[in-house]
């Protein structure tokens, strides 16, 4: 999905040079700022699922973890419940575009991703 993502961003640009770029640059503009959008979109997804998996893996695996470090594992608990009820959010939409539609989700997802780098 990345390397189509960024063939058709490279397309776009190439477009952009064309000097017959005016003429068709009204339909060509929203698809640009859609597809950089997703592309945003994206690499925060992906920042926030490693991290999450992470300490998913740490958290949820060992239990003398959650003892030795409560506060992290309840400020996780609330990142991990916010997560996944994101995800199935998500998950009820099959289109990308009806995704990026989703309000304040590239802030959501930065905001998550800032709560699980400070555990």
């Amino acid at each position: 999905m990345f390397a189509k993502l960024d063939e058709d961003l490279g397309t776009l640009a190439s477009m952009k040079i064309s000097p017959y770029y005016k003429q068709f640059e009204e339909e060509v503009k929203p698809w640009d700022e859609k597809l950089q959008r997703v592309r945003i979109l994206l690499d925060s997804w992906i920042d926030v699922q490693r991290k999450w998996v992470y300490l998913e893996g740490i958290f949820f695996g060992a239990s003398d973890i959650k003892t030795q470090l409560q506060n992290e594992y309840s400020r996780f608990k609330g990142i991990d419940s916010e997560f996944t009820s994101l995800m199935k959010k998500i998950g009820k939409k099959p289109l990308l575009l009806d995704v990026i539609a989703i309000p304040e989700l590239q802030k959501t997802l930065e905001r998550l991703a800032d709560l699980l780098a400070k555990i």
